[in-house]
């Protein structure tokens, strides 16, 4: 509990350092920015301390303890442990790294307040542990996408409406989109070893109880590449890419936590 503590804790000292300059954006001088090693600093404590408090409720003496809100801390922690390495390279990752965070501070909050026993054990089985932490990297992933989406929305609204101002920590339409393909692209990387580990691993992997997984995991996989083709092959924008990207997101997520994650 102590580590859930520190880890919440943690993600709202950073929180409290990135948003107050970003809320004010507009009022603020252009060279005003939060400072990136002190933001990577606190945001590494967070994902440190998240991991520990995980790790503690999801491994057991008896298995590992898959409810639902035990894997929703694992897949935040990989979303947060990536994000905050990601701001030591990307500008882009200022604004969602707000959303990730706030996010940590949800997931660990309800692992610490919720009940339940869902134990099954897989330490034996790597294939089957690589196949879960891919699918939830993918899925941590796509959901980091998603927020470039909408980053990438806001931008282009903002050039057409004429009311676009320099700012140090306005990133470039550009770069945001660039950003945002590299992630879906390895997002789609990963789901896609994610499905095919899974026709390896699981051996029930499309028995009855477990067909609406590969069904709306394979749907999602179709729509973003539909997505990924439109965006490379013609240049697709604005609201037909958000579209894409949030119904694929509703059909991995669908998929993924339609029912417990392991049976």
């Amino acid at each position: 509990m102590i580590f859930s503590i520190f880890a919440i804790i943690a993600y709202t000292a950073a929180l409290l350092w990135i948003t107050p300059t970003l809320a004010n954006i507009e009022n603020q001088n252009s060279d005003k920015k939060p400072n990136i090693k002190a933001v990577f600093s606190i945001g590494l404590l967070a994902v440190a301390c998240h991991f520990i408090s995980t790790s503690q409720e999801l491994f057991l003496s008896e298995g590992q303890n898959f409810t639902l809100a035990n894997v929703n801390a694992l897949m935040s922690l990989l979303l947060s442990a990536f994000a905050t390495f990601t701001l030591l390279k990307w500008r882009t990752i200022w604004f969602p790294l707000m959303i990730v965070y706030t996010f940590g501070i949800c997931s660990v909050t309800v692992s610490l307040v919720a009940t339940g026993n869902f134990t099954k054990n897989i330490s034996e089985n790597a294939g089957l542990i690589f196949h879960l932490g891919i699918a939830l990297f993918s899925y941590a992933l796509f959901f980091l996408a998603l927020i470039y989406a909408l980053q990438l929305k806001w931008l282009d609204r903002k050039l057409k409406s004429k009311k676009l101002f320099f700012c140090a920590m306005l990133p470039p339409l550009m770069t945001v989109e660039r950003h945002f393909f590299t992630l879906t692209l390895a997002a789609q990387a990963m789901l896609t070893v994610a499905l095919v580990t899974g026709m390896i691993y699981l051996h029930n992997f499309f028995a009855p109880e477990q067909v609406h997984k590969a069904i709306f995991s394979s749907l999602a996989w179709i729509v973003y590449a539909v997505q990924l083709l439109g965006q490379w092959k013609f240049r697709w924008r604005g609201n037909r890419v958000l579209i894409y990207s949030i119904s694929g997101m509703i059909l991995l997520t669908i998929g993924y936590f339609g029912s417990h994650l392991v049976k």
